[in-house]
């Protein structure tokens, strides 16, 4: 028989914030802690002049603009992205992003990565 997964709503507000490298704040919103199978679900704040760690990885991860402007890095391209853009991060791809005013984004990874950065 299949577990079944609950559904739920939350809000941001209800998620601890966390430094990361580079002075972004992330909140994991959604993860295998809440039962989810495939996907986890990051909240990231870059305030200007602050960025992501710049990395490569094995996996791809999606990120939508929220708000603000941000200088992104994806292996060797080099751009600006607004408001209701979004982004594709190839697996293996150097990629980081820096805001040019403050941002807000959505980033959605594997949740196998929420397992090894956040644990059981």
């Amino acid at each position: 028989m299949e577990e079944k997964i609950p559904g739920f709503v939350r809000h941001t507000s209800d998620i601890s914030e966390k430094e990361m490298d580079g002075g972004a704040r992330i909140r994991w919103l959604i993860t295998h802690r809440d039962g989810a199978p495939t996907f986890s679900m990051r909240h990231i704040n870059i305030p200007v002049g602050k960025s992501t760690p710049f990395h490569s990885h094995d996996y791809e991860h999606e990120i939508f603009l929220i708000e603000g402007e941000i200088e992104a890095t994806i292996g060797d391209l080099k751009c600006n992205a607004i408001k209701g853009d979004f982004l594709f991060i190839p697996p293996n791809a150097f990629h980081g992003m820096k805001a040019v005013r403050d941002a807000k984004l959505i980033c959605v990874v594997p949740v196998k990565v929420a397992r090894e950065m956040l644990g059981s």
